[in-house]
């Protein structure tokens, strides 16, 4: 199951009764040409299709095809700029309940057209992340005192290097 409606991916119960991720990428453009070539074999002898059709419906192919990889890149480059920032991210565990994680992200890998994220050494989809903060920086201590420093080892004192 998903975390938002940003993921292209989804968690079903398979035959062999686990969960694991399932792509949706739909058609691919040589689904559009067997698609094409289907209708150009079928078509009414009477009433032939138009060659515009077929170019127009060509070029709105083209065109989402683009934007899909336009979609992938952009989402590349968004999990790559999450390496070292603090993520809540959340995922359903084995009996369906949502498990919250909270750490910095450690890497990115990209395959497939996905991107997992490893936070605290375990594998997250780029969907299942919730909020995004900076990674908070610890307390600086103040300046020591010199009254708090111990004496050097060759057991001279500060200030009598010169009598």
């Amino acid at each position: 199951m998903q975390i938002n409606a940003y993921n292209s991916t989804s968690k079903i119960n398979n035959t062999s009764g686990t969960y694991g991720p399932v792509t949706s990428n739909g058609l691919g453009m040589q689904d559009f040409l067997n698609l094409i070539i289907a209708q150009m074999t079928n078509q009414d002898p009477m009433s032939p299709m138009e060659d515009t059709e077929f170019i127009s419906q060509m070029a709105q192919f083209s065109s989402l095809q683009a934007m899909t990889d336009l979609r992938e890149v952009s989402m590349q480059g968004q999990a790559a700029n999450l390496i070292g920032k603090n993520v809540i991210v959340a995922d359903y565990d084995s009996k369906g309940q949502l498990v919250k994680d909270e750490g910095v992200v450690q890497k990115v890998v990209l395959y497939n057209g996905s991107v997992g994220l490893y936070v605290n050494d375990k594998e997250y989809g780029f969907a299942n992340i919730m909020e995004i903060t900076e990674v908070k920086e610890p307390e600086q201590k103040p300046p020591e005192d010199d009254q708090d420093k111990e004496p050097p080892e060759d057991g001279t004192v500060s200030g009598d290097e010169g009598q």
